[in-house]
């Protein structure tokens, strides 16, 4: 299992060149496996000193590189109003980068969105929208949507017209082009990805729904996990699938424990500390190895223990993987350069993989799973969960429902299509 492959694009390279030489506000968007992160990667590593990347939780800015969108804006983790933007003892970044990249934005709030609008505008002295700052803006609206809730939903209705980013005015003002990816990498199928598409759009056909409810097993999760990743509803089933399995397995358990620097926030880290192995552990690497011997999201068995390494097989080979250090960042101005760069502010050092029998389908963000097992539980309710679930598995036939995909699993709210009356969609 790896990363999916992403084969020379024509409209992958027009997209990049679109990021880099124009400079219009993009929203860069592309249903799952479109390879969105690896284009704002290409051009994060050619804008250099003059974009920065925020996101809005600490686990995607963490995964940009970036910071995130409260702490670069020192807005509170609220409903946030034109009261809470202030004048920035860091104005200097602000007034020094050219490019701001959004990442993850279906999950940014208008009213967050708003904020960031009147802070750049502020801080640079610039009516313009966004204080003149170019934004690219990225994400996919049918996956991950902005929590909103009760009293807040209500009055951000009232004030916006809808939670989602799009809604702020500075967004219609800006003039943003819809630049969308529509070449799957991850799946080679094309009924499957026309399936996903029905399961993103909350619109199958009933024989695709047929062809998916062919998958249903009576497997238990805990049976399905000695041959397929289970992905579960909950922390706390996923966990417990993970400690049930290492707990099976022969042999003695043995710690391995994270090492913390500066500021870095436990609810960040990444994988376990102490995180417990054993010989015969399923696991998962979670960063990309610089020497190319795996991949983000490759699976593998733990080989063989060491003070302070382990030993993975994947397929053929074994490999000794070390401990490495995830770094949480901001940005900084450099007065001799005259430019911004980051400065490191904490970091988590630990071994880069984590038990990989279960996950969240939270955690599956952005993987590609050969043999997936998904646990419906109740119901997936949440706005384009059951999209994101469905679209980790590379096939159709490496793919195992625990039950029958019901019409209400189906959830899909209509008003993220008004991102079309705000944006144009992208000459290319």
């Amino acid at each position: 299992m790896s990363a999916p492959a992403h084969r020379p694009d024509s409209r992958s390279d027009a997209a990049l060149d679109l990021l880099v030489r124009g400079r219009a506000h993009i929203f860069l968007t592309g249903r799952a496996g479109t390879g969105k992160t690896t284009l704002i990667r290409r051009f994060m590593e050619q804008a250099g000193e003059e974009a920065a990347i925020v996101a809005p939780t600490g686990v995607a800015a963490m995964n940009a590189g970036g910071q995130t969108i409260h702490s670069f804006f020192r807005l509170p983790p609220r409903l946030v109003g034109p009261r809470d933007v202030k004048r920035l003892r860091h104005a200097k970044v602000i007034r020094a980068i050219k490019t701001l990249v959004i990442d993850e934005v279906s999950m940014v709030r208008a009213d967050l969105m708003a904020a960031i609008d009147l802070s750049l505008r502020l801080n640079r002295g610039n009516e313009e929208p966004f204080g003149g700052v170019r934004i690219i803006a990225v994400g996919d609206l049918a996956q991950l949507p902005p929590v909103v809730q009760g009293d807040v939903a209500q009055y951000i209705d009232e004030e916006f017209g809808g939670p989602f980013f799009f809604n702020a005015p500075p967004v219609a003002e800006a003039g943003f082009l819809r630049l969308e990816l529509d070449t799957v990498f991850r799946q080679d199928d094309p009924d499957f990805i026309d399936i996903l598409s029905g399961v993103r759009d909350a619109d199958l056909t009933q024989s695709q729904a047929n062809r998916l409810n062919a998958r249903v097993t009576q497997a238990t999760g805990f049976d399905a996990s000695a041959t397929h990743v289970v992905l579960t509803p909950t922390n706390e089933q996923a966990f417990r699938i993970n400690a049930e399995r290492l707990a099976s397995l022969p042999g003695s358990e043995k710690s391995y424990d994270g090492a913390i620097k500066g500021e870095f926030d436990p609810r960040l880290f990444p994988t376990e500390t102490p995180l417990m192995l054993k010989k015969g552990a399923r696991v998962m690497m979670i960063r990309n190895d610089p020497g190319g011997r795996f991949v983000n999201g490759t699976l593998g068995e733990v080989e063989d223990m060491e003070d302070g390494a382990v030993r993975v097989r994947v397929g053929s080979e074994v490999h000794r993987v070390d401990p490495v250090a995830w770094e949480r960042v901001k940005y900084v101005y450099d007065e001799s350069e005259k430019s911004i760069g980051q400065e490191v502010i904490g970091a988590f050092k630990q071994l880069p993989l984590r038990l990989a029998w279960a996950m969240t389908v939270h955690k599956s963000q952005g993987l590609t799973l050969d043999k997936l097992y998904i646990d419906m539980g109740r119901g997936m309710f949440a706005h384009g969960q059951a999209y994101v679930a469905l679209s980790r598995a590379r096939s159709l036939d490496g793919l195992w429902l625990s039950r029958s995909l019901r019409p209400s699993d189906l959830v899909r709210d209509p008003r993220i299509e008004g991102i079309r009356s705000v944006t144009h969609a992208a000459p290319i």
